[in-house]
């Protein structure tokens, strides 16, 4: 089975790490403390951090002419203190790889806070926006994985924040030893994964990989991270999921007989119509492989790109 690093992921502080909501609550985000087991999060509240107390007035996205963060119970523009501490942090933060942010939040909202055209007024503008603090992540760091904690609930999403991250501290720990061998090593466990998302670029990257100019190694992972960030950014396709699917099978069914080989086929024509099928299909490929000791198949991250226990083991928990 593959081996998992753990991701770094920046996280709202009040999904479940400390009661600083405006109201002084906090969020329940189970899968988030179901995480907790596989990741490293840092937490943080920017609200908090720019001298906003708890618990405190509510403040607003306001957009008269231009876009300001507004306490409208007050009249203070804390625009400029949340612009300095955003910049700063960002600038201190070290390795990480990808953000969890609260829905709706004026500072950590992705696409979903309510914008006013006053700030006193209670009528919206029917137009939502980013967050200050997601604001800048989205500039920044237009390539690394976000969603919100509402975002989690969908499974296709999950799925593939999830698949990213871990793709992401996998590389980061191969590009620890700055050897090319540890790079040839991490493409080859990736290959079918990459395959899916775009096989144009994976291709690229193995070019990348087989370093025909002898570059420096430190040149040869900054462009393959750049390739990287932009093939995880794509989402899989149904047929380029078939395609690595079959490529897969292929190398396990010389081990089959008629009979599996038939079933499997069946089936994987049917995630044409059901791609709840999925799990199930990378679960028999993986049993095969462990089976028959197929070690290039057991360990690519296609079958099992993250923890089986974020994937199987939180059936039964309530995301809301």
């Amino acid at each position: 089975m593959p081996r998992f690093t753990r991701p770094i992921i920046v996280v709202s502080k009040c999904l479940g790490f400390a009661p600083c909501r405006y109201d002084g609550q906090m969020v329940s985000c189970s899968f988030v403390g179901y995480m907790e087991k596989f990741v490293d999060f840092i937490d943080v509240c920017p609200e908090c951090e720019v001298g906003l107390g708890i618990p405190r007035r509510p403040i607003r996205i306001v957009l008269d002419g231009k876009k300001r963060l507004i306490q409208p119970a007050t009249g203070i523009d804390i625009t400029l203190e949340m612009e300095r501490f955003t910049e700063s942090y960002l600038e201190d933060l070290d390795d990480f790889d990808g953000f969890i942010l609260k829905s709706g939040s004026p500072s950590c909202g992705i696409g979903t806070t309510k914008a006013y055209t006053d700030a006193g007024s209670n009528e919206w503008s029917h137009k939502q926006e980013n967050g200050f603090f997601a604001d800048a992540i989205v500039r920044e760091y237009p390539h690394l994985p976000r969603v919100d904690d509402e975002q989690l609930n969908d499974v296709v999403i999950r799925d593939h924040f999830l698949t990213k991250v871990f793709s992401l501290s996998s590389f980061r720990e191969a590009a620890s030893s700055v050897s090319i061998r540890s790079l040839i090593e991490y493409h080859a466990r990736n290959k079918f994964l990459f395959m899916v998302c775009d096989k144009h670029l994976m291709v690229l990257m193995g070019n990348v990989v087989a370093n025909r100019e002898g570059l420096p190694a430190e040149e040869v992972f900054a462009a393959y991270l750049n390739m990287l960030l932009k093939i995880l950014s794509k989402p899989a396709e149904t047929g380029s999921t078939i395609n690595a699917m079959m490529h897969t099978f292929g190398y396990l069914s010389r081990y089959l007989d008629a009979r599996d080989k038939f079933i499997f086929l069946q089936e994987l024509q049917g995630y044409r119509e059901d791609s709840s099928v999925l799990s199930g299909l990378k679960e028999k490929l993986m049993s095969w492989a462990l089976h028959f000791n197929v070690e290039y198949i057991s360990e690519q991250t296609f079958l099992c790109p993250y923890p089986r226990e974020l994937i199987y083991g939180n059936q039964n928990l309530n995301f809301r």
